[in-house]
């Protein structure tokens, strides 16, 4: 049997690897010992030979194997098992025997563990690169007066494999990375590498520490902190060389706290124009701070907000959906089309406008802009409405629940989908036009009544439905009259 003893490096392995191969050895004739490891690849680890054995004094013919098969044992090569040697000399002797396709085969047992080996090995990469932490030491014959010096610790023997990311991603200073195995040292024109060195020769401090720390802690992200997986992917032995750490015990023991503060600055953002209403003050208050509500993107869409309009003390509240371009541009609402037919319906439900208090789910005007064939007032587009949607009604909600709890109206009409739902929530339905109106409780009134808004029935094909549907409303808005116990034209009284 052979015996070949190695310096750990991939270049003596293949050496002599090529040597055996065109001496016949077959791979149960050779037994690989390696200095490096520590270890062997069958019996006699402890009586290894003090010395590597010598390289052939004439190399090997050259080898006919696919190119792949280098660059899959140059990284298998890096890992610190010793039978990471006798299984690349099988893999070799199996493919110049005949087995080509051999690295194509996922399922072979030598190919299997060929990629063990290699995810370990770039799984360690991948902790190299995130885990070496570099300290500044003052150096004369550095660049600069200075070198930044890392010490760490690697599951395997990748410092040579490694240094070039570190070249590439810190070229502009000199560096030394000091590991148990290898150093490695750049000066700005090439990388040198020199024996193994201890922990108490790096620095253990700098005065970069403490920026470091305080950005660590600023990025700390207590939402997603799972300590499983925080040991899984920075395992405790790299902790002695990473500052943050030391912070950790702390960050953890905040955890509780910044979750509840991230909840309520949540909500806040769900209910986006809450920072935007005034908390206290009145309904002119209410008004004036509105044109300043970013709450949502509408403020972006070039109109202005519309505020609700009428009495303070207003007992029957009527809500629409969102201003119309006429509303938007006179900044009030139900002064267009749509305003017109329920101003007309009121006379016939036996209201007063002046018992009414008029506003809107949706502050601002949501439309899309269309060419115009005629434009009017000179403009060359024309706006046309969009619905809002149920997240435009759930950002607005902060301003109609201010409204609402100044006026705290005996009843509510809602006039609409969206109005509705932005009362009694996202599942709420319409009513059939045939329907009596119905009288319910809400957060906002003793009694709630639903029914459609004067747009749809302005935009109703058939003219039976249109009837129907403006019946519906007349008797809701009768219905809303009689509930407030207001008399026909007027308040009774000015009271509640």
């Amino acid at each position: 049997m052979a015996r070949i003893v190695l310096d750990g490096s991939l270049q003596g392995w293949r050496a002599h690897a090529r040597a055996l191969v065109a001496s016949g050895a077959s791979p149960e004739e050779v037994q690989w010992v390696d200095l490096l490891r520590g270890g062997s690849a069958g019996a006699g680890g402890l009586f290894a030979p003090p010395d590597p054995t010598p390289l052939p004094s004439e190399p090997g013919p050259e080898l006919m194997v696919p190119r792949a098969f280098a660059r899959h044992a140059g990284t298998a090569a890096c890992h610190r098992s010793p039978e990471v040697w006798p299984l690349l000399y099988r893999l070799l002797h199996r493919i110049v025997a005949g087995e080509r396709q051999l690295l194509d085969d996922p399922l072979d047992p030598d190919i299997a563990a060929l990629t063990r080996l290699e995810k370990a090995v770039r799984r360690d990469a991948h902790k190299m690169h995130a885990f070496v932490r570099f300290r500044r030491v003052e150096d004369p014959s550095a660049r600069g007066g200075e070198r930044f010096v890392a010490w760490y610790q690697p599951s395997h023997l990748i410092v040579e494999r490694e240094a070039g990311f570190f070249r590439e991603r810190f070229p502009s200073m000199d560096w030394s990375i000091l590991t148990p195995d290898r150093c490695a040292h750049w000066d700005g024109a090439a990388v040198r590498f020199t024996p193994g060195a201890p922990r108490d020769h790096a620095p253990d401090h700098d005065e970069l520490e403490e920026m470091w720390c305080s950005y660590y802690a600023s990025i700390f992200n207590p939402a997603r902190v799972k300590l499983k997986a925080m040991a899984a992917e920075m395992p405790r032995k790299f902790w002695p060389t990473l500052p943050e750490t030391a912070q950790l015990p702390r960050l953890l023991a905040d955890v509780p706290r910044r979750l509840e503060e991230m909840a309520r600055t949540s909500r806040r953002a769900a209910d986006s124009a809450h920072p935007f209403v005034p908390q206290d003050g009145g309904l002119d208050r209410l008004r004036g701070a509105l044109s300043g509500c970013e709450g949502c993107e509408l403020h972006r869409n070039g109109t202005g907000p519309v505020p609700g309009e009428g009495s303070p003390d207003a007992k029957v509240v009527l809500l629409g959906e969102q201003p119309g371009d006429t509303e938007e541009r006179e900044g009030r609402p139900f002064v267009g089309p749509a305003g017109a037919l329920l101003r007309r319906l009121f006379t016939d439900a036996g209201l007063d406008e002046r018992d009414l208090y008029l506003t809107n789910a949706v502050k601002h005007f949501r439309h899309e802009v269309q060419p115009s064939g005629s434009p009017p007032e000179g403009r060359g587009k024309r706006r046309i409405h969009k619905r809002p949607t149920t997240q435009h009604s759930s950002r607005c909600q902060p301003w109609l629940d201010a409204e609402l709890q100044h006026i705290q109206p005996r009843v509510l009409v809602s006039l609409g989908t969206t109005a509705l739902r932005s009362i009694h929530g996202p599942t709420a339905r319409m009513p059939d036009p045939a329907d009596t109106p119905a009288e319910r409780p809400s957060r906002y009134a003793p009694a709630t009544l639903s029914t459609f808004h004067p747009a749809a029935i302005l935009r109703a094909v058939e003219e039976p439905r249109r009837q129907r549907m403006m019946g519906h409303l007349v008797a809701t808005l009768t219905a809303a009259r009689e509930a407030a116990g207001l008399v026909t034209g007027r308040s009774a009284g000015d009271s509640r």
